[in-house]
């Protein structure tokens, strides 16, 4: 913490009065820092990890189109991004308020969650085209059939305590092997990229959206369908109600459109991804507590989508 202080105060022109870690996970640390200026948030990074100049841009440009964001803080050079001890770093705004947990978003938050990514999708419509995330070559047949060959070698050699959850997943991906998403159809935009209920800073029922690291060009009924999943308080059993999803649906196009395939293809989408994208077995073991309501949630979801999912398309 001495050297990151010090390397603020040189590179930022700020006095650092009190820093404390707030978090730790997957090879970052977040800290919260008071300076005579203002108070800040640090996230810093191991160098191989994804922090770019993308991420000021995208803060600076969202909030100066009448969308709430955390700005980085450029330092001496102009850059957003700084490093310093085998470590990369940048500072945001610090902003108050506080966050709803997974699955307790009330009625009002639903509303303005969806209107909110609408919204966002729409101005960094205007935004240069960020990489892509999420392709052709993704939602293909032949990965889930990949990911199933490897997991079923892995299986051969798995303990009896983690070979329930290799069985589990091995049957997600022999099921989403058998979907002809046509990616080609599917309306790609300029989005958050992780956008979901813990990302939203809450005050006054008004709302800033937080942590653009991961901000990419994707399916946008992707993010849709997992902000409502992880906001609904209908959904804490993995379960999703069409109504309440088509409510959810029906707030977010009011800002940005979406075609009829995106829709119909929807469950597809969010299926296929987070099996693609799910903790491996041997992980769901031993998951760090901040992160384990999602991760059960998600096996949970993976469970009902597997029944339930051509179901769900047809009712949207």
């Amino acid at each position: 913490m001495k050297q990151i202080s010090a390397f603020i105060e040189d590179n930022y022109s700020m006095a650092i009065t009190d820093i404390c870690l707030l978090d730790s996970h997957f090879g970052t640390d977040i800290y919260k820092v008071k300076t005579d200026k203002s108070e800040y948030m640090v996230k810093a990074m191991l160098p191989g990890m994804a922090l770019s100049e993308n991420e000021g841009m995208i803060t600076e440009y969202l909030s100066q189109n009448g969308v709430k964001t955390a700005r980085l803080v450029k330092n001496n050079q102009g850059k957003y991004v700084s490093k310093v001890f085998d470590a990369q770093f940048t500072i945001q705004e610090f902003i108050k308020g506080h966050t709803f947990a997974v699955n307790t978003a009330p009625d009002w938050l639903m509303a303005k969650s969806a209107e909110t990514l609408g919204k966002i999708n729409a101005v960094l419509s205007g935004f240069p085209e960020l990489s892509i995330r999420f392709g052709k070559n993704f939602f293909s047949q032949g990965a889930a059939i990949r990911k199933k060959l490897q997991l079923e070698h892995e299986l051969a050699e798995a303990t009896e305590e983690v070979k329930p959850l290799y069985a589990e997943q091995i049957r997600h991906f022999e099921r989403i092997s058998k979907f002809g998403i046509h990616t080609g159809r599917l309306t790609y935009a300029n989005s958050h990229g992780d956008y979901h209920i813990g990302q939203l800073i809450v005050s006054n029922q008004d709302i800033t959206v937080v942590d653009w690291a991961s901000a990419c060009r994707l399916p946008i009924c992707l993010e849709v369908a997992t902000s409502y999943v992880f906001a609904s308080p209908s959904c804490c059993d993995g379960m999703i109600d069409a109504d309440g999803l088509a409510a959810y649906i029906r707030a977010y196009t009011r800002h940005f459109p979406l075609t009829e395939y995106d829709i119909k293809a929807m469950l597809y989408v969010l299926y296929f991804w987070h099996s693609m994208c799910n903790y491996h077995p041997c992980e769901l073991l031993d998951i760090p507590e901040t992160y384990r309501p999602i991760a059960v949630l998600i096996q949970k979801l993976l469970a009902w989508l597997y029944d339930n999912v051509d179901q769900l398309s047809q009712a949207l």
